[in-house]
């Protein structure tokens, strides 16, 4: 039982990798013996791993047909970016009330290298936007890491991941406006590069320093408006110049 279990865990986290890379493509049909085969594994662990994977919406039961992972909308994402920062404002406001210097010094820390990291161009440096990401996020962990709660801790953890597949969904068409129309590609990055300014986050930075609870919320609600509003004018752009190699429009309309 426990080599089945420790086996079942072990294609929980490839499958789920593969979904959250896109990997295997928002919408794509999910067969147990396809998947049995293409992962080497048992079927009664690919039924598990599936279940499994639909508790977390990530892949959508369907009725006598199986499973599908799940697609992306734009309401969706609009969706997951209102939660997240719901969810993680709370849990900064947490923080800063339980947090002690330790905590404050992995903020600092954290921040310091974040700011150092310039915003990079989504079209020209794979390994800038790798390392900004790594820096990002270990910041925004640094942020919440003080709150008390494991339960609201996994939440935001599992909306985050999902948001994950949308940011390589809109990475990859941008890649491919920059091969159809490199003119367009250039207006769409910088939009996409006002998602990773510093100001947003320099203001986080302040509010958990400056240990300022009551602003912890509205703190986080400005830097998800800015990613709303980003996310918004990179989906009309994307559709207007008929990026078509992901399907982006089919995906986020």
């Amino acid at each position: 039982m426990c080599a089945l279990q420790s086996k079942s865990d072990r294609l929980y986290q490839r499958m789920r990798q593969d979904i959250l890379r896109l990997d295997l493509a928002p919408g794509s049909a999910l067969r147990v013996h396809s998947l049995s085969e293409r992962y080497g594994i048992g079927l009664t662990p690919v039924r598990e791993c599936l279940n499994r994977l639909s508790t977390e919406q990530l892949v959508i039961p369907e009725h006598n047909k199986g499973f599908r992972v799940a697609q992306l909308s734009l309401d969706g994402l609009l969706d997951l970016e209102q939660s997240r920062s719901t969810i993680e404002g709370k849990l900064f406001f947490d923080a800063i009330t339980h947090g002690d210097d330790a905590w404050e010094a992995t903020v600092v820390g954290s921040f310091h290298h974040l700011s150092r990291s310039p915003v990079p161009s989504i079209l020209q440096d794979d390994t800038a936007l790798e390392d900004w990401t790594r820096y990002h996020e270990r910041f925004h962990n640094a942020l919440i890491a003080a709150a008390p709660s494991p339960l609201m801790q996994r939440f935001r953890k599992t909306i985050t991941d999902r948001l994950g597949r949308y940011y390589i969904h809109i990475q990859n068409g941008l890649r491919d406006l920059a091969q159809t129309k490199p003119d367009q590609a250039e207006r769409a990055a910088q939009v996409f590069a006002t998602s990773m300014e510093l100001a947003p986050h320099q203001r986080l930075y302040d509010v958990a320093l400056n240990r300022d609870a009551d602003a912890a919320m509205e703190s986080f609600a400005g830097h998800s408006s800015i990613s709303t509003q980003a996310f918004l004018q990179l989906g009309d752009l994307l559709q207007n110049n008929g990026v078509d190699a992901r399907s982006f429009q089919e995906a986020l309309s």
